[in-house]
């Protein structure tokens, strides 16, 4: 599933936002992968090391982090969504290319290029191996959706041997069919719009619109790829344009909210339930990362900033994933109040041990090689002190 979309604001600012649809539960946290972070490929267990560092959503998958989305600190930002029964991959090694697992591709990427046209030069180098993700065990069948800070907007559908860029002139993208059908289907709703239609003359009878809203009859309004595109397509176009980033990332909520699937509504064959975990979203010029996550929908923003650069360790950045609410008066909490909130700290606390594992592994992998540092007490006191907090809220 999963659905993104890329605006620009007044001020020349741009934002790619998406929605994470997925029947598994990933558990993402925002992390910080830094320059000369190593990692190795599932494919070919060849090690890879970033040049840049970059910000995105994400988690450990086996030794090493990856990110489902992210912005580096040259602006280019990148996102995976699902291309099922499309996605071509090669069931063989390529010694004279870079063989990569699809799900490591932005990893990849991100801390190597710093915009699009960089990318671009090396992307025919790349072969796509057809190997399972760890943790979800699943071969992943990905697209990609890429901007920088030219405004540029492009999209990798891999479907044969060589991957290539394609221009995405809608700056929308969700899953199958490929980008160009979408934009296609697009001429099916040249009648949708904002306005109101007038009334119409029926013989001696004039019909006026119950209410508003007339426009928007005919808008699409289920949860398959093209209805999500249509959607996410006639609100992008047509919300009033974010004058500074603030606004844009306003606008990019309202605009997903649209396309958000709630637990229960989207079911698979299997009996899972299809849900959007989160919302990412990165703006190119001031590398910030946004996320909301499905049981928090307070903004939280983590800022690439030149301290956090001069890092040499990955850094997880513990999202709060019960809701935030602001209380205005002292009324008592309700004991089904009370029941909600025990439940919620009980999933707070699994994604903080959760996040201490991925720490730990990390910690033993750096004692290891020699490389332990300062970065790393660092992060176990951070998760400390998460611990500690959680221990006050029970």
């Amino acid at each position: 599933m999963c659905t993104s979309i890329f605006t620009t604001t007044k001020d020349n600012k741009h934002l790619l936002a998406r929605t994470m649809d997925f029947s598994f539960p990933l558990n993402p946290n925002v992390l910080y992968l830094p320059r000369e972070y190593e990692w190795t490929s599932e494919a070919d267990k060849e090690k890879h090391q970033s040049k840049y560092g970059l910000l995105g959503a994400g988690r450990l998958l086996g030794t090493s982090y990856f990110v489902a989305d992210g912005v580096n600190e040259h602006g280019l930002a990148i996102a995976e969504l699902y291309l099922p029964n499309k996605a071509v991959y090669q069931k063989e090694l390529n010694d004279e290319k870079i063989n990569l697992a699809p799900h490591e591709f932005i990893t990849w990427a991100l801390g190597k290029f710093k915009s699009i046209s960089d990318l671009k030069t090396e992307l025919s180098k790349v072969n796509l191996f057809e190997v399972p993700a760890p943790l979800i065990d699943t071969v992943t069948p990905l697209h990609w959706i890429l901007t920088d800070t030219t405004g540029a907007c492009m999209v990798i559908e891999p479907t044969g041997k060589m991957l290539h860029l394609k221009e995405n002139p809608i700056g929308v993208m969700t899953n199958t069919p490929l980008l160009e059908w979408h934009i296609e289907n697009l001429s099916n709703y040249l009648n949708v719009r904002p306005k109101q239609y007038d009334p119409v003359e029926f013989g001696e009878y004039t019909s006026h619109a119950f209410s508003q809203g007339t426009g928007t009859l005919g808008l699409p309004g289920g949860y398959t790829p093209p209805e999500r595109f249509v959607r996410a397509t006639f609100f992008k176009e047509n919300i009033d344009q974010a004058a500074v980033e603030a606004e844009a990332v306003t606008n990019a909520v309202r605009i997903l909210a649209t396309v958000q699937i709630p637990k229960g509504i989207v079911v698979t064959s299997e009996g899972k339930e299809d849900y959007s975990q989160y919302l990412g979203m990165m703006c190119n010029e001031s590398k910030t990362y946004y996320y909301t996550d499905y049981n928090n929908t307070r903004i939280s923003k983590v800022v690439l900033t030149d301290e956090l650069l001069e890092r040499k360790t990955p850094k997880v950045f513990v999202m709060k994933k019960t809701e935030d609410i602001n209380i205005l008066n002292q009324e008592s909490v309700t004991p089904e109040e009370k029941i909600s909130d025990i439940k919620q700290t009980g999933e707070t606390g699994a994604n903080i041990l959760d996040i201490l594992r991925q720490e730990l592994v990390l910690g033993v992998k750096a004692a290891q090689d020699g490389s332990l540092s300062d970065d790393a007490h660092q992060t176990i006191d951070q998760t400390i002190e998460q611990l500690k907090m959680l221990k006050n809220n029970s």
